[in-house]
């Protein structure tokens, strides 16, 4: 008997592992096959977790995939990636946009159902938050399908006290810079919020936001607001006419809207004030200066600070470039050292309060850019930030009840409902979208054809 040698055992026992391995490998494939094989021939269930605005159609189609625009997509890009080829993908384009689709946005979902054999059976596109469409298909048939959302407004008050500054106070409450600036716009008559506002100020205001899908969309209107400035409580009411356009009253039913913006540009300082001896700082003598010096880069955007006519835009001395408006029989304001004035804007030129008439410059006899702003009343240079404002007209005499019934219900929300500062919600309402009717079209498919004709 020959005895073997080590090296021939060592040789030997890698063979024998190797045939160990490959047979653990063929169970593990046999079972695996088998159940995979199993899994095939099992009917798939829909989703379960699809959300129920999007359930239908392409919740019962198969298996939901969901993708999320990115920028740069296409919608034949999209549909591609789930085997539908470009003319397909284009013929469902022409036949949703004649349901009103007109692009695809970044942001927008797209929920895919998936058959077993991998072929896209249908698919729900939400589009823009505002509808949703439905598209499904089978050899017989297309139908599209367009569903608009409903809107959910809720009604939100925000009450706190000014440590910083308005916009980073609100920020801190979750409220957003486009609301800031509708409280602005309000107030423009009585607060200059670039020079009025001080710490220890109170601000409460009621106002809307809209969601849909879950999601925020937008802000609406402020519904009511009190700010405290310097101790004194300015009111602002929301209360619609009878065409449904939104005012805003004081307590005492008068317009908060007066016919002059306290200040027509947003600027850094004044410069110099209404003074009748002021030594000119370029001529060196003692004149009056019968007006408000606004400092503030070049290009600052000027406005109209009422609704009125241009009685001259041009040249004029030492004003440089030169702008007078007349509101009226009583009142007009001037706008001096322009860099430029808007194009258009001339001699009988009829403007708009809030309206661009030019931009800062440094025209005429000027040290720096900034406006010089004036005001005259029957002829005579008044001062603009101290002079009593005439309002605009009040509620009328039939609303005066409705009013009082508005004015005390957000009185009550402002002084009691919440006394704490912070954020909080009022309550919510659902409202229809505007075409509350689903949409739907069937196309019945040529013989032959893949795909439907487009519209």
């Amino acid at each position: 008997m020959v005895r073997q040698s080590s090296r021939d055992r060592t040789r030997r026992i890698p063979i024998v592992r190797s045939f160990c391995v490959l047979g653990v490998v063929w169970l593990c494939w046999h079972f695996m096959g088998r159940a995979d094989r199993t899994m095939h021939h099992e009917p798939v269930s829909p989703s379960t977790d699809a959300p129920a605005a999007y359930s239908e159609p392409a919740g019962r189609l198969g298996k939901l995939q969901t993708y999320v625009v990115r920028p740069g997509d296409t919608f034949q890009g999209i549909l591609a990636g789930f085997g539908v080829g470009n003319g397909e993908a284009i013929g469902f384009y022409r036949n949703l946009a004649s349901l009103g689709l007109s692009a695809i946005f970044p942001g927008d979902s797209m929920v895919v159902a998936v058959g077993s054999d991998e072929r896209l059976n249908g698919f729900s596109l939400l589009n823009r938050l505002q509808c949703w469409y439905h598209l499904h298909r089978d050899s017989m048939a297309l139908t599209i399908e367009k569903q608009p959302i409903p809107t959910v407004r809720y009604r939100c008050v925000v009450k706190g006290t000014l440590s910083t500054c308005l916009s980073q106070d609100m920020f801190e409450y979750g409220v957003g810079d486009a609301l800031v600036g509708k409280l602005a716009d309000i107030f423009a008559w009585d607060i200059n919020f670039f020079m009025d506002p001080r710490k220890g100020d109170r601000f409460e205001v009621v106002f809307e936001k809209f969601y849909r899908e879950g999601r925020f969309v937008g802000y609406g209107d402020i519904l009511a607001a009190r700010y405290v400035n310097k101790g004194v409580a300015i009111h602002a009411i929301a209360f619609d006419d009878d065409e449904g356009d939104i005012a805003y009253y004081d307590l005492k039913g008068k317009s908060v809207q007066k016919q002059f913006l306290k200040a027509p540009l947003k600027y850094r300082r004044v410069s110099s004030g209404f003074s009748y001896r002021r030594k000119h700082p370029i001529l060196g003598i003692v004149r009056p200066h019968l007006g408000i010096d606004y400092a503030a880069p070049v290009g600052t955007p000027v406005y109209a600070a009422a609704d009125g006519e241009v009685r001259f835009a041009g040249r004029n001395g030492g004003y440089g470039r030169f702008v007078r408006i007349a509101h009226g029989g009583a009142y007009q304001t001037c706008y001096g050292h322009l860099h430029r004035i808007r194009r258009g804007i001339g001699r009988g030129t009829r403007v708009k309060q809030g309206e661009l008439i030019g931009t800062v410059g440094s025209s005429g006899l000027s040290t720096g850019p900034h406006l010089d702003y004036r005001m005259k009343r029957h002829g005579q240079f008044v001062n603009p930030l101290t002079i009593k404002l005439p309002s605009k007209e009040g509620i009328p005499e039939r609303d005066r009840d409705r009013f009082a019934g508005t004015r005390n219900e957000y009185l009550l929300i402002l002084s009691k409902r919440f006394p704490e500062d912070g954020y909080y919600v009022l309550d919510m309402e659902t409202m229809p979208a505007a075409d509350t009717a689903m949409t739907r079209i069937s196309i019945i498919s040529e013989k032959h054809r893949d795909y439907p004709a487009g519209t």
